[in-house]
């Protein structure tokens, strides 16, 4: 769904939230992601002119007071900071390099060792809990045993891709990151082997325990009228290959219609079974 059509939507499901939005000034012109943060406080407060927005703030002058980047001043009783998140401190390890994260999680001179948190150059979105369950689960099943990572040198090539511009801000959707994860880490059902408790899973509600037992089926959500999961199961299948196909259908997993449509797809518009999204940070 495009931004223009989400918002339309917005407007329908909440024709006075939204009209408040618009008259805070604060409703942004553009985005790159349907990702909402609601607080149902502050827009109609900001609406009311109960809450002044403004721009960022440059110094305190010598009188006390907050001169804004447009110049304006103002005098304040109390001013609370919210700095946001610095990068963690790793400085007590001796040797430790953060760049050399695999996967942002296991280090790769010592794969021992293993940090449980999102990317430091993330602005995350969604479900954190399952996000952190799922990290976890990966973490204890490799120093168990029971999965091996990659050999080190693919690691590294890893880190070098993708560790090098930390300090460029990306959007992290955990929903959509705990499926990745969980099929890198073999904790989630392969769709090739096993496409229904995979698809039971990606098309319904997010809920952590579903990651253990996927439901026998698919959990509806209030906008799934919004969306054609038809079309997106048929480009999904299209992406697993001839051979994982006719395993499916032989084992009884998808129909010959679907098995027959998915063979169809233009190669352009299937979707990797990571379900990847932009994470281009507006």
């Amino acid at each position: 769904m495009n931004y223009e059509d989400f918002i339309g939507y917005l407007d329908t499901m909440m024709p006075d939230y939204m009209q408040a939005y618009r008259a805070s000034g604060l409703l942004p012109d553009m985005a790159n992601n349907n990702a909402v943060h609601v607080n149902e406080k502050i827009i109609p407060n900001v609406a009311a002119g109960l809450i002044k927005v403004k721009p960022l703030a440059e110094r305190f002058t010598g009188e006390g007071a907050i001169e804004f980047v447009d110049a304006s001043q103002e005098k304040y009783d109390v001013i609370i900071t919210c700095t946001g998140y610095e990068m963690p401190d790793y400085s007590f390890i001796q040797g430790f390099d953060r760049t050399q994260l695999y996967e942002h999680f296991f280090w790769t001179e010592d794969p021992s060792l293993a940090v449980i948190n999102p990317p430091v150059d993330t602005a995350g979105f969604g479900a954190a809990f399952p996000y952190f369950d799922i990290i976890s689960q990966w973490v204890m099943n490799v120093f168990s045993g029971k999965t091996s990572l990659p050999e080190k040198e693919a690691m590294r090539k890893w880190c070098a891709e993708h560790m090098a511009s930390l300090h460029v801000k990306r959007f992290y959707d955990s929903w959509l990151e705990t499926i990745r994860i969980g099929l890198l880490s073999g904790l989630l059902p392969d769709p090739a082997r096993d496409f229904s408790r995979y698809w039971n899973i990606i098309s319904s509600m997010v809920k952590p325990a579903y990651l253990a037992t996927p439901p026998a089926f698919p959990e509806h959500g209030m906008m799934d009228s919004l969306f054609d999961f038809r079309i997106a199961r048929i480009r999904i299948l299209s992406g697993l290959g001839n051979d994982a196909l006719g395993y499916l259908l032989k084992k009884g997993d998808i129909t010959d219609a679907e098995y027959r449509a998915a063979l169809e797809i233009d190669p352009r518009q299937s979707i990797s079974v990571h379900l990847p999204y932009s994470q281009t940070y507006l």
